[in-house]
């Protein structure tokens, strides 16, 4: 069996893309020798290694590093994670949180989310457009939205969800935004919905960490 698809199938990886990426990246040894070739042919009788991390989305990393300097989740709270895609954000919530619920609106991610779904019992998701789903009010301690929108649209999505946050609760909004970018419009359509800002975050990539409470 070739090498990525090994690591998928037993579930150290949850795609061949992130598999051949810890393979060619040196991060996977094979009886003892680091393989750099997918295509290395292994048998189940085979000793497998992955350098610690590796079998966590992107995601994780990213809200483990906000959580380090925000705290914005506590333990007990009750987390909804709108964009989840691969599933880091909810991985690493559920941690620390009681319940955390995702909502993710491409079926790719099926699969990947099933699976976290099922290895973490605090963990549920549903498929579904952000855009138009009706949300229970202030049921969640929690708010983390990350999509892959336009900044206004972003604002958009947090109208439409915000009142499932429990007043006093907190929101992280990842906004793709370049930092030479001008800000302040959507900081003043997330004030107008009742939000106070609380702290904007930079990142290498060409995004920001807006950290809000609601009013």
């Amino acid at each position: 069996m070739r090498l990525d698809s090994y690591l998928v199938g037993i579930g150290n990886l949850g795609s061949r893309g992130r598999a051949k990426r810890a393979i060619t990246g040196g991060y996977v040894k094979v009886n003892g020798g680091v393989i750099i070739k997918p295509s290395h042919d292994v048998a189940y009788s085979d000793t497998v290694e992955i350098t610690d991390g590796l079998d966590k989305p992107a995601g994780y990393w990213k809200l483990k590093e906000i959580q380090e300097k925000t705290n914005i989740i506590r333990k007990g709270d009750a987390v909804l994670d709108i964009g989840s895609s691969a599933g880091g954000f909810l991985m690493f919530a559920s941690g620390i949180a009681s319940h955390v619920h995702g909502i993710e609106f491409s079926h790719e991610f099926r699969s990947e989310l099933g699976r976290i779904a099922h290895e973490h019992p605090n963990v549920t998701v549903e498929f579904g457009d952000v855009f138009a789903m009706p949300f229970d009010e202030e049921k969640f301690d929690v708010l983390i939205i990350d999509i892959t929108v336009s900044p206004l649209s972003s604002v958009k999505a947090v109208g439409n969800v915000l009142p499932a946050l429990k007043k006093g609760g907190s929101l992280l909004q990842v906004v793709k935004l370049p930092k030479n970018r001008d800000r302040e419009p959507i900081l003043r359509k997330l004030s107008s919905l009742g939000l106070e800002i609380i702290e904007i975050m930079e990142s290498p990539k060409k995004e920001a960490y807006i950290i809000a409470r609601k009013l």
